[in-house]
């Protein structure tokens, strides 16, 4: 069912569903999980190699199919398979998404609607292998939530059910990801024996419940060999015979007289709720209350806003944690706060080695400062080239059919660990242009020896005129060099290209060294011939 809905939705390929789980230890999905695997077609329509292919059309903008008959977008949406359309080098790109969907949060959204089912609820937006990482290391099916934890499943389902109820009223909270994975719901066919007539009949409890192992369990009778492979023969009654409690109430038990009587005289059959799945951790038992975040925030960010509502409503009154019931977040922004404290290190450790380079290259306090200012400056660079990111109006334009933020994915980029090491190397390459400029100074005035303000001065402009196109190409370089990669697309995209945006914006800003260098230059040698002119008058 869920397979057939998602393939109706045009820009979903292919989407492959499966339920249960392996049995194995090792394998963290619930029994109750439905895992669908759903592939999605590329925004344009793309050749073997993965380029995008340009299609013929006519000056009316209408794609020419093969058929001799034409396709215009703009009557409607219909989705041409790529052998009727005609190739051109020289045509338009064929999109195969709708004209609503823009990214892949809005198909997500279509998949979310098209799989709202009673009994059924959604689920966070996780790759397959991404998923099972994240059920490993929390235990949770999302990548973040709250873990509650309590003396028994009762009142840990009152807590967790008070508790989804007010996550869901939280703007930064995706509200249909919101789940509290109920610890008592499951079915259970449970058959309670009726000892007085079970003696009256002379059935003993061994023999009554052998019978129900191999009747409803089944008995492995033998083993077939088929080649390399075994497989057990199991004995039981048939599906239609079992699988009902009146049905299951007609299965006929041999007495102690010969006679055969039906379990329902024996017993009482019925339905109960039980645990789907019994979880403890630290030696008490837990629920799970699992959310997703709203597109563009910071996981850190909501999960501090869900914890300080959660605060205020508890402390209000309107939740009611039963006693001894507490919760915990966990998930992925446990592993982020790791590694900020991490990078709280990490970071001043790569700023100082950077200027300890630049004293060895330099010997003075004061020239290694001077370089070391391209530091500052690539790192303003980069949070402006991040802030930019997130606006809308930035790139905001089409050259040749294609919009620039589009192709370049821009959103809401939020500091991460990505983000962080996009930083790192940006430091290690910020200085080039001030060290290439600022050597070839040293030399000149090695040279010139200049003894007056404007011999300084004019020292400094040879030496800067001469290195101007020495440090502009090797900043191009880094920025061509990255462009392929903030433009990428596809797996490992997330990872590279918030690494790639803090690097690529500090070069861009970074190039203002070229000025700020010598300047300094000439004012720290003006200072320095002043100092000595006071000294030798006294």
């Amino acid at each position: 069912m869920l397979d057939k809905r998602l393939a109706k939705i045009p820009e979903v390929e292919t989407a492959v569903g499966k339920w249960g789980r392996v049995n194995s230890a090792l394998d963290p999905a619930p029994i109750q999980m439905f895992e669908n695997t759903i592939n999605y077609r590329p925004e344009y329509a793309i050749n073997s190699e993965g380029k995008r292919e340009r299609y013929k059309t006519n000056s009316k903008g209408e794609y020419l199919l093969i058929n001799g008959t034409t396709y215009n977008p703009k009557d409607g949406f219909r989705l041409i398979p790529q052998d009727s359309l005609v190739k051109d080098k020289r045509g338009d790109y064929y999109r195969q998404w709708r004209p609503e969907i823009q990214s892949t949060d809005d198909i997500w959204q279509e998949i979310v609607n098209v799989t709202h089912m009673p009994g059924i609820t959604s689920a966070p937006k996780l790759q397959p292998i991404e998923a099972r990482l994240v059920m490993l290391s929390t235990g949770m099916r999302a990548s973040m939530g709250v873990k509650v934890y309590g003396p028994d499943l009762q009142s840990i389902e009152a807590a967790g059910k008070e508790i989804e109820m007010v996550i869901k009223d939280i703007p930064s909270v995706v509200s249909s990801s919101v789940f509290y994975d109920r610890a008592v719901g499951a079915p259970y066919l449970e058959i309670k024996l009726d000892r007085t007539n079970m003696a009256r009949y002379g059935v003993n409890i061994g023999d009554l419940q052998e019978i129900l192992s191999a009747a409803v369990g089944g008995m492995s009778l033998t083993t077939t060999v088929e080649g390399r492979e075994r497989f057990p023969v199991r004995l039981r009654y048939a599906r239609e015979l079992r699988d009902s409690p009146d049905e299951l109430g007609k299965l006929l038990v041999p007495t102690a007289t010969g006679t055969q009587i039906p379990l329902d005289e024996l017993a009482e059959i019925v339905y109960t709720k039980g645990a789907q799945m019994i979880k403890s951790e630290n030696s008490f038992l837990v629920g799970y209350v699992i959310f997703d975040k709203q597109p563009g925030k910071a996981e850190v960010d909501v999960v501090r806003e869900v914890d300080k509502v959660l605060s205020e409503k508890i402390a209000s009154g309107v939740i009611k944690l039963p006693q001894s019931v507490s919760y915990k977040f966990s998930g992925n922004y446990e592993q982020q706060e790791r590694a900020s404290k991490r990078l709280m290190i990490i970071v001043p450790l790569v700023l100082i080695m950077v200027l300890l380079v630049l004293y060895f290259q330099f010997r003075t306090v004061a020239a290694s400062m001077i370089h070391f200012s391209g530091v500052f400056v690539a790192f303003s660079g980069g949070f402006i080239l991040l802030w930019l990111y997130g606006q809308d109006w930035f790139m905001n334009f089409s050259l040749a059919g294609t919009n620039m933020r589009d192709l370049f994915q821009m959103h809401t980029i939020n500091l991460s660990v990505a983000v962080w090491v996009g930083f790192i190397a940006l430091f290690g390459v910020a200085t080039d242009d001030g060290v290439l400029m600022g050597t070839y100074i040293h030399d000149v005035f090695k040279a010139k020896d200049p003894k007056t303000k404007n011999e300084i001065r004019e020292a400094v402009i040879i030496a800067g005129l001469k290195r101007v196109r020495p440090a502009a190409m090797t900043t191009a370089a880094s920025l061509i060099a990255l462009l392929p990669v903030l433009t990428a697309q596809g797996k490992g995209a997330e990872i590279m290209v918030p690494m790639a945006i803090p690097t690529f914006g500090g070069m861009l800003i970074q190039s203002i060294t070229m000025f700020v260098v010598p300047v300094l230059q000439c004012w720290w040698r003006e200072w320095a011939i002043k100092r000595n002119n006071k000294t030798e008058n006294q």
